[in-house]
């Protein structure tokens, strides 16, 4: 089963998301951009549909993810969409200096999550 990585420090987005996609993926959560680094290491061999990312966490944020994705060159291997409540010009530009697929504002719903869902599919 394809792997689908959800990164945000709410639980109530992990939650929804997960409970979205259980049938489909095996999800796995991630509370910081760390844990998010570790799964992708520890399950590295494996095939990841996705990852969803908020950029604003508390240790290692979603901007040190995507540059650790950008110097290790995995863009390639998992289609990023940001996840944030934060949509201010600079930052919005700023997250597009890299290679994701998409940006889905807080709050979101499920149709739009499937929608950033689909487009990491077609990405890879």
């Amino acid at each position: 089963m394809k792997i689908l990585l959800i990164v945000d420090d709410s639980s109530i987005i992990t939650t929804f998301a997960a409970k979205m996609f259980k049938d489909e993926y095996n999800v796995i959560v991630a509370k910081d951009g760390s844990e998010a680094i570790e799964a992708v290491r520890n399950n590295f061999d494996s095939e990841f549909v996705g990852m969803f990312l908020d950029l604003n966490m508390p240790n290692f944020n979603g901007f040190q993810v995507l540059e650790v994705f950008k110097n290790h060159n995995l863009f390639y291997k998992i289609p990023v969409c940001i996840l944030t409540g934060d949509d201010t010009k600079d930052s919005i530009d700023r997250v597009f200096n890299y290679p994701i697929v998409d940006v889905l504002n807080k709050p979101f719903n499920e149709k739009e999550i499937r929608i950033c869902l689909e487009k990491m599919i077609l990405r890879k």
